[in-house]
């Protein structure tokens, strides 16, 4: 045994782990599930959910998993009485305050902590005094809120301080009376702020453009790539019915881990935009005028036969693959013509020569 491994038990099966794990990641690792709302293997350990309580030996009391490292010879009993009894104290009190919309919640189906009360919770509360109640936030266009739902996991605020690098939400108060909000009153603008719907468990914080469009158990889900940066992101598409209805990361820890930019998460709403082009159109006598694809292609290459090569300029889109921009690189060198470019909105080329290769980075 080398000295950064540890032999441990987990409920009485021998485990080797590597000296200084927190026990939920030995257990994720090999297979024993233990319940958790403010845990996140790509966020800091808050440990302030309680819900990964477990018995360890000679332990005066049950330990939060995401916070407790292992050591040598340790024992611990993530489905002892003890255990079970604590995970289903601390569902108790999540459940105080905790309203019960389920059926018109969006996270429905797809639920943290809907999933964890079917199997720790009760049936019947025990408190019989008032919900309290908080006011929504607005945080802007994408990002729809239902703050009483909140369960003060701090998923939100660890995302937006150590993966955004921008901190836009963070907590107030204490107690019950803990809210999350941007303290003084704006949107959230970060490029990759609406990851938080995705970190959420509850339906605190959800999609706004997507809200009350779909159910999760409705919808396909395919596989996809970003068509916006350079790197691929993986993500996947939800289709019902052959309509998009939103788009979520898909895990890749090589490319995007576990997160999206905004601008492909919310783009597949340009596909069903009034404004979108669906036929060719050719002017005619001043006015556009829609015409089959077929005898778009063929007046097009009657207009190229009979131009002169330096006359013939061709536009490609910045959102073209690159297999399809050396298709058309090669249509203009057949062609003859040099005139080729993806600066679509750019009119004054002048001084091209000083202008920055990546403008968008400033």
């Amino acid at each position: 045994m080398s000295d950064d491994t540890v032999n441990i038990e987990v409920d009485g099966k021998p485990v080797e782990a590597k000296k200084g794990q927190m026990v939920i990641e030995v257990t994720d690792a090999i297979g024993a599930y233990i319940p958790r709302f403010c845990y996140h293997e790509k966020l800091s350990i808050a440990a302030n959910c309680r819900m990964c309580l477990v018995e360890v030996e000679k332990a005066p009391k049950p330990m939060p998993a995401c916070a407790t490292p292992v050591g040598e010879g340790m024992k611990i009993f993530t489905r002892s009485p003890a255990a079970i009894a604590a995970q289903k104290a601390t569902m108790e009190f999540l459940l105080i305050n905790h309203p019960l919309d389920c059926p018109i919640c969006d996270q429905g189906g797809e639920c943290e902590l809907q999933d964890l009360a079917l199997g720790y919770g009760s049936d019947v509360s025990r408190y019989n005094e008032r919900k309290r109640v908080v006011k929504d936030k607005d945080l802007g266009p994408l990002v729809s809120t239902d703050m009483t739902r909140c369960i003060h996991c701090t998923r939100c605020v660890r995302f937006g301080e150590e993966i955004e690098g921008l901190q836009e939400l963070g907590t107030m108060g204490r107690g019950e009376n803990v809210q999350i909000s941007t303290y003084i009153e704006k949107s959230v603008d970060h490029e990759l702020s609406a990851n938080i719907i995705d970190m959420c468990p509850v339906g605190a914080l959800n999609n706004k453009p997507y809200r009350y469009s779909a159910r999760a158990w409705e919808m396909t889900q395919l596989a996809s790539i970003s068509p916006h940066d350079c790197v691929g992101s993986n993500m996947s598409a939800h289709v019902l019915r052959g309509t998009i209805k939103r788009v979520v990361p898909r895990e890749n820890d090589a490319i995007n881990e576990t997160w999206i930019s905004d601008r492909d998460r919310f783009s597949y709403e340009g596909i069903y935009s009034r404004d979108r082009l669906l036929t060719p159109r050719i002017k005619k006598d001043g006015t556009w005028q829609e015409i089959s694809w077929d005898d778009a292609l063929q007046k097009l290459a009657e207009v190229i036969r009979s131009a002169a090569a330096d006359k013939v300029g061709i536009l490609a889109s910045p959102g073209s693959t690159v297999e399809e921009c050396h298709l058309l690189s090669r249509l203009a060198e057949h062609v003859g013509s040099n005139n080729i470019d993806h600066r679509l909105r750019q009119q004054d080329f002048s001084d091209q020569e000083n202008d920055p290769l990546m403008p968008w980075l400033g």
